[in-house]
């Protein structure tokens, strides 16, 4: 299982915007397609940024969840990234420091995919 390349795991049906959507239309995008994070990326699809239920629930603290504040203003952009030929053994580090949504992308930095701790969940089911 340990040298499991991440592209057999990742999903490629991404979610993306671009940094300068509004906060509004992410959440709205979010809920239509019942996923819990969305990629932020730019004209050239590089990662730029993520954007998870836990920003929404701040940006809706501070302020009008209607209001129209740019993505980047609240997306987060220190992100933990793998690549498509990681190993699922590489997966355990960020996901033991509690990262749920890994980002996969290429040598150039374009976004080529995702892989969640469901995904592992699922795989690791599967093989059961």
């Amino acid at each position: 299982m340990t040298d499991l390349a991440v592209e057999r795991l990742m999903s490629t049906d991404l979610i993306t915007i671009s940094p300068d959507a509004d906060a509004a239309d992410a959440a709205r995008r979010m809920l239509e397609t019942g996923v819990s994070s969305i990629l932020v990326v730019d004209e050239e699809h590089r990662l730029t940024g993520l954007i998870t239920a836990t920003d929404f629930v701040s940006l809706v603290r501070r302020n009008d969840p209607e209001d129209k504040t740019a993505v980047e203003a609240f997306m987060t952009t220190d992100i933990v990234t793998v690549s498509p030929d990681a190993s699922v053994e590489e997966l355990a580090e960020p996901t033991d420091r509690g990262y749920t949504h890994l980002p996969v992308v290429d040598a150039d930095s374009q976004l080529v995919g995702m892989v969640s701790t469901t995904d592992l969940t699922a795989y690791l089911s599967e093989r059961r």
